[in-house]
């Protein structure tokens, strides 16, 4: 297995602690690497925001599910996987900066949402085992997911949950040829029409 397969998640989590202790000696860069949405001046938070986090607690919710689905993504879908986390990314950022309210918005759940809407849907649509198993790992960490999407606390961002939420959808939708193939069912008509044994199937 190539080692190299892992350098962009390995990138994205040293960017997150990095700029995280950056922030213990520059606070001014929370607000300056965010979303705010509708303002010009902070495009770059659509790239930028995911890496930077309030605080410890937020930090520490955020970092242990996504280094388990950026990790996954890239073991199963390696062919892909550059592709959805980039897409993920920028999409998600970019609904945020467009849609969600003129608060700024910081932090890497959004990602965490489309990445596990991505690897959930696509497992549901090639009924893969193991990508369902990966996705409720990564459920346990994120808990709450369903109550994430809609308005409960104006601290959080649930407009990046939810953008997120969809961006992974309509990804896995969209890249639903790639990656992993089906999983082989017994008893398919597949199978049946290459053998004439019938005698012993109950019907």
């Amino acid at each position: 297995m190539s080692r190299s397969r892992y350098l962009v998640p390995v990138i994205y989590c040293l960017l997150i602690i990095g700029l995280f202790i950056a922030q213990q000696y520059d606070a001014s860069l929370m607000t300056e690497w965010a979303i705010l949405p509708h303002n010009p001046a902070y495009l770059k938070g659509i790239i930028t925001a995911v890496f930077i986090h309030a605080n410890i607690e937020h930090l520490s919710s955020n970092f242990l599910p996504f280094v388990v689905c950026i990790f996954g993504l890239f073991y199963f879908y390696n062919e892909i996987a550059l592709r959805i986390t980039l897409l993920a990314h920028v999409v998600t950022g970019t609904l945020i900066w467009l849609l969600a309210r003129p608060v700024f918005h910081v932090g890497a759940s959004g990602l965490i949402y489309a990445l596990v809407l991505f690897i959930l849907t696509s497992a549901l649509i090639k009924r893969n085992k193991k990508l369902i198993v990966l996705a409720f790992i990564v459920l346990t960490f994120q808990g709450g997911l369903i109550w994430g999407l809609v308005p409960q606390n104006t601290q959080i961002s649930w407009e990046s949950h939810l953008y997120g939420a969809i961006t992974g959808i309509v990804l896995a939708i969209m890249f639903r040829k790639h990656g992993p193939e089906p999983e082989k069912h017994p008893l398919t008509d597949e199978e049946f029409e290459d053998t004439d044994d019938y005698e012993h199937l109950s019907v």
